[in-house]
This record gives structure tokens, sequence and C-alpha cells, in this order.
């Protein structure tokens, strides 16, 4: 690895010399190092083409939002350009990235309410900081990405298709999002035919993807490979389906997932004192159903992967994405309990 390493930092500066290489785990998607070199620290990405498949359109929705971004002086990452003035290089068939690596502290979950508001300040800023972004400049890096009816479609299909095994094993969790569906329908409809209206927005906003000082204090949201035009309800679902999860989407011990509902309040008020003053009627009126629409989302994901042998997300065990299905669930009946759906 060193050796591919070198060469593809080298496509970006005259001579370097690698001194140290952590490989970063956080992310279920792309393969991703930190490199310690005698020009500085470095992040290395190399791109997933078999989730995303249309790079140019990835590569372009990045590049501009992290350059207009800068223009107004928002926190974010800066990508370097190659000697050939691209923000990428092409080894072989693999597409890489580098960027200027940011110390911080990464999190699975809010552990305060300081720092819930902290997220939920930052997220209101990162979406009004982008209201003026035209949205005809952006492509979809993923179509029907956020498309919650499409997911539920994709999601019995596979059921359809299922491994027999693993059929039998998913069976509960597979009856329980059946019968939630008609609870999030309508929402995810709305979304769908604009009545709840198009953002720029990240679409992958969980807490690991937001960048910590140590005080707890917000640096930059990163992992722009999802950031196209979508609801700002997915934004702020997908934020607190981690944040305010009291343990992780890879916790095997059910009993420690719970809903947090006071780092979710906190995080709320942060969000909509900034956002209310942009929001439309409807998103006000629907934002409650953030969360509920993002597990609900999220479990057709892991549970359909589940069924079909794991062929998306990363895993490294058998039941694993079976297991991330689980601790979304528990979440997603606590949600609603508490929201009275």
């Amino acid at each position: 690895m060193k050796e591919q390493l070198i060469k593809i930092t080298e496509a970006f500066f005259d001579a370097i010399d690698i001194q140290e290489i952590t490989t970063i785990q956080s992310g279920l998607i792309n393969n991703t190092y930190k490199i310690s070199t005698d020009k500085g620290d470095f992040i290395v990405q190399q791109l997933n083409q078999n989730v995303f498949k249309n790079s140019s359109a990835l590569l372009n929705n990045k590049i501009k939002i992290c350059h207009f971004l800068e223009s107004k002086q928002f926190p974010t990452i800066t990508y370097l350009r190659s000697r050939k003035g691209l923000f990428y290089v092409k080894e072989g068939a693999d597409i890489w990235q580098l960027s200027c690596f940011i110390p911080s502290t990464v999190k699975d979950r809010i552990d305060s309410t300081e720092v819930a508001a902290k997220a939920g300040e930052h997220l209101a800023q990162f979406h009004e900081a982008l209201l003026d972004f035209p949205l005809d400049e952006l492509e979809y890096t993923i179509p029907d990405f956020h498309n919650t009816c499409k997911r539920y479609t994709d999601f019995l299909e596979n059921v359809a298709k299922a491994n027999a095994d693993r059929l039998v094993l998913a069976k509960d969790e597979i009856k329980k999002l059946q019968l939630f569906y008609p609870k999030i329908k309508k929402i995810a409809t709305a979304i769908q035919e604009g009545i709840i209206p198009l953002r720029v927005v990240h679409n992958d906003t969980k807490i690991s993807n937001m960048l910590f000082e140590d005080f707890g204090s917000i640096i930059c949201l990163i992992d722009f490979d999802t950031l196209m035009p979508g609801s700002i309800l997915h934004d702020v679902g997908d934020a607190m389906r981690s944040g305010a999860n009291t343990a992780t989407e890879e916790e095997k011990e059910l009993e420690k997932v719970n809903f947090d509902h006071i780092i979710y309040e906190a995080f709320m008020k942060a969000y909509l004192d900034i956002a209310k003053g942009f929001l439309t009627k409807e998103e006000l009126e629907n934002i409650h159903l953030s969360l509920p629409l993002l597990l609900f989302e999220q479990s057709c994901r892991f549970l359909g992967d589940f069924l079909i042998n794991d062929p998306y997300y990363s895993t490294q065990y058998e039941l694993q994405n079976l297991v991330r299905t689980k601790t979304q669930l528990k979440l997603l009946e606590q949600v609603s309990a508490y929201f009275k759906l």
C-alpha cells in the first residue's frame, strides 16, 4: 500500500517522503488514509466507483461546493490540485483525491447538550451558507439516494430475492418495516413531489462526518461524496440518527441503544434558532418527521443489503448489517413513541 500511496502523492508533489500511513476506519464506503509526510499531513481517499458510478458528477459537486464555501469564508475541506491541475488523479482504473488533514476529534454520538447545540448550529449555518448556490450546477451522484419510497420498494425487491437463511433470520425486522411504512409514506411522498423544497444538502450528516475541536466546537463537515440537491429533512434526520443514539449503529447489545430526547431537543433548538429564518412553512411543520424518516430509510438499506449478502456496505462479520438494522429499528420504535406516530 505504501508504494501505491507514494505514487499517488507524487502526482501532487514533485517529491514527497511518506513517514507514516494510518487507515481511517470511520467510513463504510471509500478507502481512506491519513499520510504524514515531510510536506505535512494529508488525507488520501480512493473513490468507490462501484457505489459512485458517476465519478465526474461527484468530483464536480465536491469541488464547486468547497470553492463556494471558501468564497464565503465558511470552513470546509481543502482539496489539492495535482501537478496536471486536476483535483484528482487516476491510478489504473482507480480515482484518488488528496486533501489537507484537519486536526480534530471524530465522535460516533453526541455526548452532551452543549455539543448537540453546536452541531445543530453548525448544520443550520452550513445550510444557510448554501442557500444561494445555484441548484442547477449540481449533479445527482447517486440518483434517488434519499428517495425513501424507492428505498422501500428496493427493500421489498431484496426480500423477494433474499438469501433463504438470511430471510429467516430477518423475519421480525422485515415485518416491522412493512408495518411502519404507512406512517412515513406521506412525508416521503411530499419530498418527492416537491411540496418539501429541494435545497443543496450534504445527505450524509452522521455525527462522524462532523469534525470537532477538543473543546466541542465544530470545525467543519466532511465527506461530500453525496452532496447534491435534496431535502433539509434528510440532513437533520441523519444527524440525529447517530447523534441522539446512546450507542452506535454497530452496537450488538440492544439494551444500550436508546433515543436520547434531551440531546435531540438541544440539537433541534439550536438548529431551528437559525433555520427558522429560511425554512418554508412545510419544512417547519414536518421537521419532527426528519428522524423517523431517516431511521426507517436506513433500516431498509441495511436490511436490504443484508438479505442479498452485503454487496453495498462494508462488513467485518456475517451478521453486521442485521445488527445495524436492529439498532435503527430500536431507535425508530422509541422515536415513534416520543412523537406519538
